[in-house]
């Protein structure tokens, strides 16, 4: 329901039964109820080379790419979804309806604090939400979080796949927008004083929506450009941030063998 008050949209959370429900219609089984979610064209490239028996997988058109293959005897499916946090959730509920359980997303995050760099890791525990789509989903005053156990799991195979390599890997905040365009200087010093430490388009969307539909997910995010001193500093096309890359994919698709079940 949205309601017009003093100019601004608001957003009450539905209710009723949806129109349109995905756990209605048909869907096609999943290969695999562990899923790996990529937010980046060169993420799912590195996923490719790592996977054996690789097989195209069409899950559905709100997914951009697909592919299933197995890795240290496990069958994964690797994704490719739209970004942004209205497709990326749109993905998301396609694949929880198709028998997806469990699912480590892996991204690039902007940093606000001094304390991560291009080329360093975030795990997000919690989240600020500047995006429209959670709020479908859950109140205004939740807090989206991932599932505690899995975020842990997954720190801790970035950490033995990082051996020697020089990566900082850090817990906490972010903050996920919908306006690419608009992290303004006065919202980033508000957020880094509230001990938010990067920022995204879809994090705090997939967590909302997985503690919702009672799926387990985890996310990890490679640091890919510094907003922090009030100048854009981009790294996308950094050794530093691709090496990290390398190590989260590995690290991911670890996790979803080992802790997956």
């Amino acid at each position: 329901m949205i309601l017009l008050d003093e100019g601004f949209l608001l957003i009450r959370v539905g209710r009723d039964r949806p129109v349109v429900d995905p756990y209605e219609r048909p869907v096609e089984k999943l290969p695999s109820s562990r899923v790996l979610l990529l937010f980046h064209p060169r993420l799912y490239s590195i996923a490719m080379r790592m996977i054996d028996e690789r097989r195209k997988a069409t899950i559905s058109g709100l997914l951009y790419k697909a592919f299933t293959g197995i890795y240290m005897d496990r069958r994964i499916l690797v994704v490719l979804p739209f970004w942004g946090a209205p497709a990326a959730v749109a993905g998301l509920e396609v694949l929880i309806a198709g028998g997806g359980r469990v699912f480590i997303s892996v991204g690039r995050a902007g940093s606000i604090s001094p304390r991560l760099r291009i080329g360093d890791v975030l795990i997000p525990l919690w989240g600020v939400r500047e995006e429209g789509t959670s709020y479908h989903y859950m109140p205004p005053n939740y807090i989206p979080r991932p599932d505690s156990g899995l975020a842990g799991k997954l720190y801790d195979e970035i950490m033995w796949v990082r051996a020697r390599r020089r990566i900082r890997i850090l817990k906490g905040g972010i903050w996920t927008t919908d306006a690419l365009f608009r992290e303004t200087r006065d919202k980033i010093a508000e957020y880094t004083k509230r001990r938010v430490l990067g920022v995204d388009l879809e994090a705090t969307a997939l967590m909302t929506v997985a503690k919702y539909r009672g799926v387990r997910l985890a996310i990890a995010d490679a640091v890919s450009d510094e907003l922090y001193t009030g100048e854009w500093k981009p790294g996308f096309d950094s050794y530093a941030l691709h090496r990290t890359e390398r190590v989260l994919v590995e690290a991911a698709l670890r996790t979803l063998v080992k802790h997956g079940a």
